[in-house]
């Protein structure tokens, strides 16, 4: 099995995870990479992606993984057939679930003054409001905050839970702007996604076949 490193970002970060993966599937048939197919009536490439961003976040790590014997001149290949936003930049042979694998990852948050307001989201029993389905909800989200920290005033970092545990960056990014009637748009930028503590493509190297 191969593993894929791919960026989404300008236009296609506003794909659905959906759609991405239908588009996705399109890229792998237009580069002509001789994958796996699943059995039966219907029978569709077996992919895998890491664990699914909200729709408008920017990416610089995401992961695919497909079922293949091929190696030799993959990322070319995908990288031609590839739509605006959606780079290949690395590879890995090994057999790694990376959907229920990869559950932390950090992001860059920008917004004017958030850098002021960051740190306190490492408080113990920190809680955020946001809208769900068309109500208010406020849930403790503590266990999902790893690490929060100040670049400048108006950028952050934060490394938030994903997969299964996962705490939306875009909902955190608006309960502080809302919170602080912080004014103008935001971006948020996911800049590298882990394993615990170890980056996704030191833990996928390790395991390589």
């Amino acid at each position: 099995m191969l593993i894929f490193k791919f960026t989404k970002t300008k236009s296609a970060a506003l794909v659905s995870h959906i759609d991405n993966l239908r588009a996705i599937t399109y890229l792998i048939r237009r580069a002509g990479l001789d994958v796996q197919y699943s059995q039966g009536f219907n029978p569709h490439v077996e992919l895998s992606f890491s664990p699914p961003i909200a729709l408008g976040v920017e990416s610089l790590a995401e992961y695919l993984s497909v079922k293949t014997e091929e190696t030799a001149n993959m990322l070319n290949r995908l990288n031609e057939a590839s739509p605006v936003g959606i780079e290949f930049v690395r590879q890995f042979r090994c057999s790694v679930n990376v959907a229920a694998a990869l559950n932390r990852a950090r992001y860059l948050l920008q917004a004017k003054d958030i850098g002021k307001v960051v740190a306190e989201i490492t408080s113990p029993d920190y809680a955020i409001t946001y809208d769900e389905r068309g109500r208010s909800v406020t849930k403790d989200v503590s266990s999902k905050i790893f690490a929060a920290e100040s670049v400048d005033a108006n950028s952050a970092l934060v490394t938030l839970g994903i997969g299964n545990d996962n705490l939306r960056p875009d909902r955190l990014a608006l309960h502080l702007m809302n919170k602080y009637d912080l004014q103008g748009d935001y971006r948020i930028v996911k800049l590298a996604a882990f394993v615990d503590d170890v980056p996704a493509d030191d833990y996928l190297a390790s395991h390589s076949d």
